[in-house]
């Protein structure tokens, strides 16, 4: 098994290009089977309005999702760090279902899934600014985090119990995911691409990070300016995907990790390869899930997080038993 296993793994790890290659060209493959899923013919309205717009809308969501949980980890020293542990997600969601309470359009309540985001984001910067030390900071802005998220859940609890019968389904919906309404599909597409070019410039000062903020800070890096960076852009990120299409779990947490483990044995500490993987596999999960969620109980339609749930915890726990019988057998 080893002497068949090693000669694929040299070339992997010689021909990390190709990596990214294959995964792109999985990704336009899955792109492709999202749009064409679930017709037999696609009229040209409908390819153009809704197969192609939801289907983009999923990819990006997704990418945006694994690259902010990849940022979060590498900030907090964390590997089970996650875009929604710092309140976005809360607080996106408060600021969702107050405005369904008072009656909102849907423009309104995409706003205010932006605000609700982007507020929980800027007091995680005040935090950092108040605390920035090379050490101890993320364990406050770890626990402010879960504190935030804490009281903003209990609010919107209290808020569905209040809500009207009539927009009940479409919050709890909106809650565990849904990319049903997704309208705006350019703003998670080219936000995409926008946080990973952006992530890219700091791929190198990430891997120093990853390594301590000691040793980071030992070799020139600028620790408290790189903390503020992957919290900006990882709280954009999140934002960006909470507006488009709810809180969407587990892509945040099983992409990055599944990444980190496997760049770690082939890839070595090349951060920019991890990036690339994350915003490629992120989008390709969710895309995947998508089209299960609308097609599996067709013409009914279900949250797309209940199944990034059902696909990524088994996927996650088997690979945290794998990893753990290999230490067990080194």
């Amino acid at each position: 098994m080893n002497s068949t296993v090693q000669p694929l793994m040299t070339f992997v790890r010689s021909h990390r290009r190709v990596v990214v290659l294959m995964s792109i060209v999985l990704s336009v493959a899955v792109l492709a089977l999202g749009v064409v899923s679930g017709t037999a013919e696609l009229s040209h309205d409908v390819f153009w309005q809704l197969r192609l717009p939801r289907v983009l809308a999923a990819f990006g969501v997704g990418g945006l999702l694994a690259m902010s949980g990849l940022m979060l980890q590498v900030l907090l020293r964390n590997p089970l760090a996650e875009p929604y542990m710092l309140g976005a997600a809360s607080g996106a969601s408060f600021c969702v279902l107050l405005g369904m309470l008072l009656g909102g359009s849907w423009w309104l309540l995409q706003g205010l899934a932006l605000f609700g985001a982007l507020s929980a984001l800027g007091l995680m910067l005040m935090v950092m600014r108040r605390y920035s030390r090379l050490e101890g900071d993320v364990t406050v802005l770890l626990l402010l985090g879960i504190v935030l998220a804490s009281l903003l859940t209990a609010a919107v609890s209290g808020i569905l119990l209040i809500l009207p019968d009539r927009n009940v389904r479409s919050a709890l919906f909106w809650m565990m995911g849904d990319l049903a309404g997704a309208g705006s599909h350019y703003v998670a597409w080219c936000g995409m691409w926008l946080v990973l070019l952006c992530a890219l410039t700091l791929a190198r000062p990430m891997s120093a990070l990853m390594r301590g903020a000691v040793m980071a800070h030992s070799i020139g890096v600028d620790v408290v300016r790189l903390r503020w960076q992957l919290l900006l852009l990882a709280g954009v990120a999140t934002a960006l995907a909470v507006m488009e299409a709810g809180a969407i779990g587990f892509v945040g947490l099983i992409i990055p990790h599944v990444v980190k483990s496997l760049g770690g044995r082939y890839f070595g500490s090349d951060m920019c390869m991890v990036l690339s993987l994350c915003a490629l596999w992120g989008g390709i999960l969710l895309v995947v899930a998508d089209v299960i969620a609308r097609t599996l109980f067709a013409p009914t339609q279900l949250p797309v997080g209940l199944f990034t749930v059902l696909i990524g915890a088994p996927f996650l726990a088997w690979r945290l038993i794998a990893r753990a019988r290999e230490g067990a057998n080194a």
